[in-house]
C-alpha cells in the first residue's frame, strides 16, 4: 500500500482520466454513480465532489506545463474507518503541494474580492483532512471527508 494513503484506507474503485477540462465531468459522475449506489448524504456528496472538481480543474490546468511524458491522471476511491470517505489523486505532473497554500484574504468590501484563489480554503471547507505526498515522481493528494453521519 502507498505511503499516500490512510493506515485505514481502502480502495474501493479507481477511475484514469485524460487531462483535459471536460474530464472533469467524467470524474464528477464516476462519483456521483458511486454515491447514488452508497446513499451517501447529500451534503457530503456535494463537499466531496466540489473538492475533486477544485483539485482536478488545478491539475490539470497546471500541472503539465511543459511535460515531455504523456500525462496520466488516476483518481482512487477510498473507504476509511468511521464512516469517513476519500479520493486519492494521483497525477504524474510537476510536484505541487496545494497543502501549503495560504489562505486568501479576506476582502474588506465586495469591490475588493478577487475572483479565483479560493479552491483550496473550499476544499479545507468540506474535508476532514487534504493531504499532499510525492512519491515515484507523481503528485498523491488524498482528499477525506468528514464521517457520513456528520
Amino acid at each position: 500500500m502507498s505511503n499516500s494513503l490512510p493506515t485505514d484506507a481502502q480502495i474501493r474503485g479507481s477511475l484514469r482520466i485524460d487531462a483535459n477540462i471536460d474530464a472533469i465531468a467524467t470524474a464528477t459522475e464516476w462519483l456521483g454513480g458511486i454515491a447514488e449506489a452508497e446513499e451517501w448524504p447529500a451534503p457530503l456528496q456535494f463537499g466531496l465532489e466540489l473538492s475533486v472538481e477544485e483539485a482536478l480543474a488545478n491539475v490539470i490546468s497546471y500541472a503539465f506545463a511543459g511535460l515531455s511524458e504523456p500525462a496520466m491522471i488516476r483518481l482512487d476511491f477510498l473507504h476509511l474507518d468511521g464512516g469517513r470517505l476519500g479520493v486519492r489523486i494521483v497525477d504524474n505532473g510537476i510536484p505541487f503541494d496545494p497543502t501549503n497554500v495560504a489562505a486568501p484574504d479576506i476582502p474588506e468590501s465586495v469591490e475588493d474580492a478577487k475572483i479565483g484563489g479560493h479552491g483550496v480554503q473550499l476544499m479545507r471547507h468540506f474535508l476532514e483532512s487534504l493531504t499532499y505526498a510525492r512519491e515515484g515522481g507523481e503528485n498523491h493528494l488524498v482528499l477525506v471527508t468528514k464521517p457520513k453521519t456528520a
